[in-house]
């Protein structure tokens, strides 16, 4: 390419993309940068966490004893050539990090794809001044494509020793029962209210060939989508960070959150050994009259283990009324012990037909309680 197209490409970029130019003489990097004030909402999004939850970082599997701050975040977002690992490579890198009193929010773009060797300059600047990587699938898809890129220039940046917060995985637990996915656009629109818009942004399955064109082409007008989309990406997932940092601590500060399924954040807290506060969690939402079979027969499990038997009896009833199938078993399991035959033959004979009645029949656990259901008959009759 002449070196007079080369000027007059680069023009267009800086005046449509609003950016610059990294100072490496051999094929530099464009970028842009912005900032937003963590006082104001952006667009209704609140960008900045009232605290860092310890059950987060318990979670994350980090250091509870060391003092976290937002200053140590970093987040990325990839913008890729493709979905695979082999031969693909990230044309635009988008960062965001707390700067004093600032979101800072930047992108590191590939005019030509050799200059991908010096745009890890800049990541590598910003990893070495923060501690912890927040991503939305980094762990799956940003990190592994990183590592075979920079194992390609030859250069060594140990991802893997990153603290490393995939928001991805934390809303599965949170809320793969209570939305039609865990995307990040569903949780935009589920949880943030956001749908974006088409005359602004560019579906992720276009991107690649978008970068292709521009490669061919020399056009940068379409790449502003791409740039758009990828600041869309990286505001909500600062955005979705805030949510769950502000949401996760119990009790809530700010009251009740109808967005946050309280259930999986009482077994995220069970599964982190905090019995009690799982325990809390789940008494508040029958005090709130909120009451499913999964919130009964998990109370019910707590107060087993605990070997208060009548109160897990009760709430074991109460998950058998709401034809919970583990509850009804566990409530069957303790009627017969104390020998109330009549009443546990009668729960048993429910949950196989309950079982019976499914789309996809348990054999298994069909014959099981045709066992119970006989044994219970002969006790019954003695």
């Amino acid at each position: 390419m002449e070196n007079g197209l080369r000027e007059i490409i680069a023009e267009e970029l800086k005046a449509i993309l609003k950016g610059d130019f990294s100072s490496h003489k051999d094929f530099p990097y464009f970028y842009t940068k912005y900032s937003y004030p963590l006082a104001s909402p952006i667009d209704g999004l609140l960008i900045f966490p009232k605290t860092i939850p310890e059950m987060l970082l318990n979670w994350a599997q980090m250091d509870t004893k060391s003092q976290w701050n937002p200053e140590d975040f970093l987040f990325l977002d990839l913008e890729t050539t493709g979905l695979g690992r082999n031969q693909t490579f990230a044309f635009l890198i988008g960062l965001g990090y707390y700067e004093k009193d600032q979101l800072v929010v930047e992108q590191i773009f590939l005019p030509v794809p050799e200059a991908e060797v010096n745009s890890f300059d800049r990541l590598a600047e910003l990893l070495s001044r923060k501690a912890v990587l927040i991503t939305f699938n980094g762990k799956t898809f940003d990190i592994p494509i990183l590592e075979s890129r920079l194992l390609y220039n030859r250069i060594w940046l140990n991802l893997r020793e990153k603290e490393h917060i995939d928001l991805l995985q934390l809303s599965r637990r949170l809320w793969k029962n209570k939305l039609p996915s865990c995307a990040l656009e569903t949780l935009e629109f589920y949880l943030m209210g956001k749908i974006r818009e088409e005359e602004w942004d560019i579906d992720s399955e276009l991107i690649p060939q978008t970068y292709f064109q521009y490669l061919q082409t020399g056009d940068p007008k379409a790449l502003k989508k791409v740039f758009i989309h990828n600041q869309l990406d990286v505001l909500h997932t600062v955005a979705l960070f805030t949510l769950i940092c502000d949401s996760i601590d119990y009790p809530p500060a700010a009251g009740y959150d109808q967005r946050i399924d309280y259930y999986a954040l009482a077994q995220l807290y069970l599964r982190q050994g905090d019995k009690d506060k799982a325990k809390c969690i789940l008494s508040d939402l029958l005090d709130h009259n909120y009451l499913t079979g999964d919130i009964a027969n998990a109370l019910g499990m707590l107060y087993k283990k605990e070997g208060n038997i009548t109160e897990a009896e009760r709430y074991f009833a109460i998950a058998s009324d709401l034809h919970h199938p583990d509850g009804m078993l566990e409530y069957a399991k303790l009627l017969e012990k104390r020998k109330a035959y009549a009443h546990a033959l009668e729960v048993s004979l429910k949950l196989l037909h309950w079982y019976l009645s499914r789309p996809l029949v348990n054999s298994k656990k069909i014959l099981e309680l045709e066992k119970r259901v006989k044994r219970l008959q002969r006790k019954f009759g003695d």
